[in-house]
């Protein structure tokens, strides 16, 4: 074969290819040119975040939908009372050994009014009237353990300095203190009935300040005692209700004409007309009077 012949077949076998080639790439260029695509979003960003509150106004909810206050379950259905005030309950005439009537001031509830033209008659506090004519007082103060409780002795302290510091300086008084054991006021070495006079009755009011609540209760020697100094009236004023018939009888035989009022301070809401305390009371020429302290 000539040269130039094979120089010619050499070049179309070149060619050829390279011609395809540029064929289908240019097909597939034009394929994907025209192929339809979905345009990525561009990524979601903040540049900046700006919240205004111009107002805001806040109503208050209606009562229409809200339950009313109710008390505890444990509360429903009980009367009960707001007020902390002790309350005198079932108080009868006093009187004294001479058979003077003593009219105790009007109590808030349950209490006897004071009659007309009576109120020169006694002098004392609420608790512990006393006849104009009565020459001489005894009042005997429990003060055991359980008188430390809803501040029952404070109470009755209260009470008792301010009948003291109503005396007039011709009555004689004597105060006894008791838990396990009775004891009388020394004043000048004396354990006697004291005139109250008002240095007296100062000196006596510092020591009732300085008392305070513990043991047990041992009522017959504090009435023995009282007793012993033979007074006009003998208050006997106690939260205890377990005083027994055999004291009693022997407080009553022992007495020799003073008029026993006895006095209980509680948190019951009625008295025992027919407990110990209001016996005693009876048989003693006096009575028993109920002091509910409440709640």
């Amino acid at each position: 074969m000539p040269h130039s012949a094979k120089l010619g077949w050499s070049v179309r076998g070149v060619l050829a290819p390279l011609l395809v080639s540029v064929v289908l790439h240019g097909l597939l260029f034009l394929a994907l040119w025209f192929w339809p695509t979905r345009t990525p979003s561009s990524p979601l960003s903040i540049q900046s975040t700006r919240i205004m509150l111009d107002t805001c106004v806040i109503e208050p909810p209606s009562p229409m939908l809200l339950p009313g206050e109710e008390l505890p379950l444990d509360l429903r259905g009980l009367n009960v009372q707001t007020s902390l005030a002790p309350t005198i309950l079932n108080t009868p005439p006093l009187h004294s050994r001479s058979g003077n009537t003593l009219v105790p001031p009007q109590a808030k509830t349950g209490g006897t009014p004071v009659p007309p033209g009576s109120e020169g008659g006694s002098s004392g506090g609420s608790l512990f009237p006393l006849p104009a004519t009565a020459s001489s007082v005894v009042f005997i103060l429990d003060r055991s353990v359980s008188m430390g409780e809803y501040r029952k002795l404070d109470f009755a302290r209260r009470e008792l300095i301010a009948s003291l510091r109503r005396l007039p300086p011709t009555v004689r008084f004597q105060v006894i203190d008791y838990n396990d054991y009775a004891e009388s006021l020394l004043l000048d070495g004396r354990r006697g009935l004291l005139p109250a006079e008002p240095a007296i009755i100062h000196r006596a009011v510092s020591l009732l300040q300085a008392l305070e609540a513990g043991g047990n209760t041992n009522h017959l020697a504090a009435l023995r005692l009282g007793l012993d100094l033979h007074p006009d009236v003998l208050y006997f004023l106690t939260d205890a209700g377990d005083l027994r018939p055999e004291e009693v009888a022997v407080v009553t035989s022992r007495n020799q004409g003073s008029a026993i009022h006895s006095i209980e301070l509680t948190r019951r809401r009625a008295p025992q007309p027919d407990g110990m305390l209001a016996r005693l009371a009876h048989e003693n020429h006096g009575t028993y009077r109920c002091v509910s302290l409440g709640d």
